[in-house]
């Protein structure tokens, strides 16, 4: 039997044309034109797949994701997005859409999308089948062992007590009133405790006074059935830790629910993987435009050598050297904003004179500005002659010239002023290093201010790729300093980053 796949979008020509495609794959194709007439359809068919338009009138993509999810959160969303919806595409991963693809669209990456989703439908339920038979299992026995006495029990007893405790990751049977009557040994050493009996979940798991809103076990309870929920731990005193949870209900001789067994995992690890990965795989999409749109330039900036060469033209052959220069810069800067970001970069801290560090970064920039004909001052308070702070001072100079760089960018594209000046200060303030960059630029609008760390946002267009203030705010966090930014649309901008003097 064909599977089934909903696909969502408001152009009926993309409804025929993509509904052929995923036919002749194979699947059971239902259509809706916008994201009302998609819910309706999902209640009548309750595909597995929906493959629906990011932007639509009315219901957009993300709205019917949530919906979609509220309703039946095993449902793979994949969404179509434009090559300028990436900050839409980042949100939709966070509402646990399955993935995107880019229009126009490709066989391949459709296929790929497509492929991703049955894989988590079949990792699902295998690992559905997995968990209802360790929870028979395990419901078979877990009377008997949190009532037995640890002397004089049977052998079989010992034998299904060691499994209770050698069980991976957390389990423990809660009662009625939330209290822990049994736990295995993984859960007693992580949380340091001999006994966790008589201990209420929420106290242990939240450090809260109160029963949890939406708490799994709770519904257990309720419904008399298993119930699986992703929960995040905050422990009095200990950070914060996500885990995903499974309960069963364990019944008494009457049949009512007299406890409950929760099982649970940590998954970090995993969801900072996926989102990197996740971000890694938009990173792609983006950069590889702004390469094509770098590499277009290179070429014309090498045109413009051979005809210089050829017709023994001075000035074209300058032209050409300045464009091919420009554009390789460029490629470079991205390509280190690239490799940043695709490892996570460790810090290697050492002292570092302050004062050379601050002329050694404005030298990094001091060429373009005189060809540009922008004035850059550089000036480091006499408090901090011959003070030294301890950074990473490779990591922590490409942060604070991407700042630079886009000064000058915006002063260079500024045509309202006839003059420009960048200022690159040090000060010391209250325990802290501040570097203060502001420009004489076109400042920037409140809306522009709130997105400019975001991953991929970027206000020069075709020419950003959206990294490099995103990977400055995380070099300034790895030195747990601040990143400050003030801006008025004609007035400039300016940024302040404050860095503590470390060891």
């Amino acid at each position: 039997m064909a599977e089934k796949i909903l696909l969502v979008d408001d152009e009926e020509g993309i409804r025929r044309v993509l509904g052929l495609s995923l036919s002749d794959m194979g699947y059971e194709v239902h259509t809706a034109e916008n994201g009302e007439a998609a819910l309706q359809e999902f209640r009548n068919n309750r595909p597995p797949i929906v493959l629906a338009d990011i932007k639509m009138p009315g219901m957009d993509g993300i709205d019917l994701l949530r919906k979609l999810k509220a309703e039946d959160p095993d449902t793979e969303v994949i969404l179509i997005t434009g090559h300028g919806d990436m900050d839409l595409a980042i949100k939709s991963l966070k509402y646990e859409a399955t993935d995107f693809i880019t229009k126009p669209i490709e066989d391949r990456e459709l296929e790929n999308a497509l492929e991703k989703a049955r894989q988590r439908i079949k990792l699902r339920q295998q690992w559905r089948s997995y968990t209802e038979n360790l929870e028979d299992m395990v419901r078979q026995k877990t009377d008997r062992l949190t009532d037995a006495a640890k002397e004089g029990e049977s052998a079989e007893d010992a034998r299904f007590r060691r499994l209770f405790d050698e069980l991976p990751g957390y389990v423990a049977v809660i009662d009625g009133d939330y209290e822990i009557t049994a736990a295995n040994k993984t859960l007693k050493s992580d949380f340091e405790l001999d006994d966790p009996r008589g201990i209420h979940c929420y106290k242990l798991f939240k450090g809260s006074d109160e029963p949890c809103l939406d708490c799994p076990v709770a519904h257990t309870f309720d419904e008399n059935q298993t119930c699986q929920a992703e929960l995040k731990f905050t422990p009095d005193g200990a950070q914060s830790r996500h885990m995903f949870a499974w309960t069963t209900p364990l019944q008494d001789e009457t049949g009512e629910v007299s406890r409950v067994m929760i099982m649970m995992t940590e998954i970090s690890q995993l969801l900072d993987l996926k989102d990197h990965l996740a971000s890694l795989g938009l990173m792609v999409g983006s950069v590889s435009h702004g390469i094509k749109g770098l590499l277009t330039g290179l070429d014309g900036g090498v045109y413009m050598l051979n005809s210089g060469f050829s017709h023994d033209d001075p000035e074209e052959i300058s032209e050409g050297l300045k464009t091919v220069k420009t554009m390789s810069d460029r490629i470079k800067h991205m390509v280190l904003d690239i490799l940043y970001y695709a490892r996570e970069m460790k810090l290697d801290k050492q002292p570092a004179d302050i004062s050379e560090f601050v002329h050694e970064t404005a030298e990094v920039v001091d060429a373009r500005a005189k060809e540009a004909g922008i004035e850059l001052v550089r000036e480091v308070d006499e408090s901090l002659e011959n003070s030294r702070i301890t950074i990473d001072a490779e990591q922590l100079r490409a942060a604070i010239v991407n700042i630079l760089e886009n000064a000058l960018d915006a002063c260079a594209e500024d045509r309202e002023k006839t003059s420009h000046r960048i200022e690159f200060r040090a000060f010391a303030e209250n325990g802290a290093v501040c570097f203060d960059i502001s420009d004489t630029g076109p400042g920037m609008d409140a809306e522009t201010r709130e997105k400019i760390f975001k991953l991929f946002y970027s206000s020069k267009r075709s020419q950003g790729t959206g990294i490099g203030l995103f990977i400055t705010q995380k070099i300034v966090g790895q030195h747990n300093g601040t990143i400050e930014v003030e801006s008025t649309p004609g007035q400039g901008t300016r940024f302040r980053i404050r860095i503590p003097y470390g060891e």
